[in-house]
């Protein structure tokens, strides 16, 4: 079995519906987690779409960006405020790009919107008017910052365009972009994966969005809800807010039968692993700034970030142990945090995780 990209289950209920309506035990949930991954790997490939080539969208990137796209739905000419939004943006972002877009409104007073995003590192457009009723926001990830700041500069062409917040790292406004928004679509170069509800088939080519993606010359893949909501849908890195750690306990049960919080394990370094760390992965310690950190340090360092993010590329092994993936920030003076992978084997009899890549 490929590895799990991702398994989303704070923001969809059906997983967790499941397992409660039929009373699973945690090996009886493992393998209906696994079973529809399997699933939609295999209705994707029928309908031309390599489920791996998505990681791009599904997991945070080390290397490129995220922005958050602020639109005052008071100056579109169009009570369809979504679709005539999406007819602004869907052009440029390039035929060949693979990335998620998550859209939603932002229930604030506008005025509090824009002191959210201003505290945030907002770019602003032109536009000064942030409207009397509330923001539309469009969030895209894995981005390059030379397409980042073209989609900027092309979208100041239209007055309801606010300008943009940078969430490539923690932010107020991410954790909010994180709490409301939910995944529209994803396009995978020029193919537009879409959620068509609870309909059969499981994969299919009908676009119920509405949304004009055909007319851009975009083929549609779309997706029963059953396996879209849980497996197809980006989670935007935010501080956990407690009832969000059940994402990463549904997420270990995928691969283990015994999911446990990690708050508490242990993070074993072996001496082996270090020594080819500070050498083949030094650049990437010294500009985080744990180059001289000792073995402890450094494991400790990455334990203590465990109660703050979600895991992904969950993976059974050929030695059968299991792993997943963190995207970590880890904070700098005097400037932006820097992002690693880490990968990481779940020992849940020890209550301890090994690294095993650190990128």
């Amino acid at each position: 079995m490929t590895s799990i990209l991702t398994v989303n289950a704070r923001a969809d209920l059906g997983l967790l519906s499941a397992r409660s309506a039929y009373q699973m035990r945690t090996d009886q949930f493992g393998r209906f987690i696994r079973a529809h991954h399997a699933l939609l790997e295999e209705e994707l490939a029928l309908a031309g779409v390599i489920y791996g080539e998505l990681g791009p969208a599904l997991v945070p990137s080390t290397k490129r960006h995220e922005m958050a796209l602020l639109f005052n739905v008071d100056l579109v000419d169009d009570p369809g405020y979504g679709e005539a939004i999406t007819r602004m943006f869907l052009p440029l972002l390039g035929k060949e790009a693979t990335l998620s877009v998550m859209v939603g409104d932002i229930l604030l007073a506008p005025v509090a919107t824009r002191e959210l995003a201003l505290y945030s590192g907002f770019v602003g457009s032109p536009s000064l008017d942030w409207g009397q009723q509330y923001i539309y926001c469009v969030y895209l990830n894995n981005l390059a910052e030379v397409q980042r700041e073209a989609l900027h500069q092309e979208l100041c062409a239209y007055p309801s365009y606010l300008g943009y917040v940078p969430t490539t790292y923690g932010s107020d406004f991410r954790d909010l972009a994180g709490s409301l928004l939910g995944t529209s679509f994803i396009k995978n170069k020029r193919r537009i994966i879409v959620d068509h509800g609870g309909d059969e088939p499981m994969v299919s080519n009908s676009n119920e969005t509405g949304l004009p993606f055909e007319e851009h010359g975009f083929k549609i893949v779309s997706v029963n809800n059953v396996l879209f909501g849980p497996l197809l849908s980006y989670k935007i890195q935010t501080e956990l807010i407690p009832h969000y750690r059940e994402d990463v306990l549904v997420s270990l049960n995928a691969i283990s039968d015994t999911p446990l919080p990690l708050e508490g394990f242990e993070i074993l370094i072996p001496e082996a692993k270090f020594g080819y760390l500070t050498t083949a992965k030094g650049k990437i310690l010294k500009i985080a700034g744990i180059h001289d950190h000792s073995r402890e340090e450094l494991a400790s360092v990455l334990r203590n970030h465990l109660e703050h993010d979600y895991i992904y590329r969950l993976q059974h092994n050929q030695d059968e142990t299991v792993q997943f993936t963190l995207v970590l920030e880890l904070p700098r003076d005097g400037a932006h945090p820097v992002k690693v992978a880490v990968g990481l084997k779940y020992f849940p009899e020890k209550q301890a995780l090994s690294l095993v890549t650190l990128t």
